[in-house]
């Protein structure tokens, strides 16, 4: 008998990218054809475009440092470098009409891969017609990403305060594990 060779790191790589793309693809197809914004205002799903963390997204996430608006000044830069070396990373970028950047949300599986971490999730700072959906929409594509893994949670890290805690609770299912400081749904 021979042994099994271990996939390479280019090819679990590219796995994965495939593995998020499809998720990111099934996520946009389970939104609602017509959604509300957090004004009420209804937002056709064809307006809405999910991708991963391209050149352009990271642009204009570079954009928003200049907006003296941010809840919490995180570098995406310097996030989006850290989690290039993690395969198995869950990443997203929400557009509306492909040329506003509404959001972005990046994480991991745990170590075990049992669960997935959404580590950070981030509006745009001056707001756009998706107000009220990122965290929605990052939830939704988080739940098919850790689907398609066979994690059996998703977590939502480090709320910045309990306002933002609050709004991640109000989604269906979530709880708050204080120990941890993450809100969590079984899937």
């Amino acid at each position: 008998m021979s042994a099994q060779l271990k996939p390479s790191y280019k090819e679990v790589k590219e796995k994965f990218e495939m593995v998020r793309q499809i998720s990111r693809e099934a996520a946009y197809e389970q939104l609602s054809p017509v959604l509300k914004n957090r004004l009420g205002q209804a937002i056709l799903r064809g307006n809405i475009g999910l991708d991963g963390f391209t050149f352009e997204a990271q642009r204009k996430l570079k954009s928003w440092e200049r907006s003296g608006s941010r809840r919490v000044a995180w570098d995406w830069e310097e996030i989006a470098k850290s989690y290039r070396t993690h395969p198995k990373r869950f990443e997203l970028s929400i557009w509306f009409k492909d040329l506003e950047l509404s959001g972005a949300s990046i994480g991991r599986p745990t170590w075990s891969g049992g669960k997935v971490r959404l580590d950070y999730i981030e509006s745009h700072p001056m707001g756009t017609p998706l107000d009220g959906l990122v965290t929605d929409i990052s939830v939704a594509a988080g739940v098919v990403y850790a689907n398609a893994i066979g994690a059996t949670q998703l977590r939502i890290m480090n709320p910045v305060n309990t306002a933002v805690r609050d709004h991640y609770l109000s989604k269906p299912g979530f709880s708050f594990n204080e120990r941890g400081n993450f809100c969590y749904r079984d899937l």
